[in-house]
């Protein structure tokens, strides 16, 4: 499950930087502004790999955690990779129209279906202790849940305002993030130290 998992990461990632081209300059045109007009499709790319990478993070940490798959575990699985694989489609549309409410509505469904599935695959697994190489505690759990549902939540916000402040939205995916690793280091402060928690990442 995992290296197919990795795989399709892999290619996702790499699909991702496909969409940034090397500028063609027309008669007159100095690099400088052609390397301008190509800041949305940068700025989609970025925001795209760096959510990319949280996900492909937070995966391999929730799998960290399973001893074993089952039937149901490995086809959810493959429906969160189905969102995930759009993902490329979505930066592209967002670098050609990144103040467009279509495209910026699109572009977060994309990532409100990835983070759905991620909270099924969580509340599935951990909910079937025979799957894990341990049973968790409450508060391992909760952690792990808020760090599926507060993207979601933030992209489902992001998409709402996208028809009246598209820029406020766009902004909402880049920063994202940044509240994502907040999240991270209060969860690890918050660890008791005579227990192991997986780190969440």
């Amino acid at each position: 499950v995992l290296a197919l998992s990795d795989g399709v990461f892999a290619i996702v990632i790499t699909l991702l930087v496909l969409e940034v081209h090397v500028p063609e300059l027309s008669q007159g045109q100095s690099l400088s502004g052609a390397l301008e007009e190509l800041q949305p499709s940068f700025t989609a790319f970025v925001i795209s790999f760096i959510l990319a990478g949280i996900q492909w993070v937070g995966h391999r940490d929730l799998f960290g955690l399973i001893r074993r798959t089952d039937r149901g575990l490995v086809w959810l699985n493959i429906l969160f990779l189905l969102p995930l694989c759009l993902l490329p489609f979505g930066a592209g549309l967002l670098g050609r129209y990144e103040q467009e409410p279509v495209a910026l509505r699109i572009y977060g469904l994309i990532l409100v279906a990835i983070a759905i599935m991620r909270l099924v695959i969580w509340l599935y697994a951990t909910n079937r202790p025979h799957l894990l190489w341990q049973r968790l505690d409450d508060r391992q759990r909760r952690a792990g849940l808020a760090l599926s549902v507060f993207p979601g939540l933030v992209y489902l916000l992001a998409i709402l305002v996208a028809v009246v402040a598209p820029g406020l939205s766009l902004a909402m995916y880049a920063g994202l993030p940044v509240l994502y690793f907040l999240s991270i280091t209060v969860l690890r402060s918050g660890r008791k130290r005579d227990q192991e928690y997986a780190d969440f990442t």
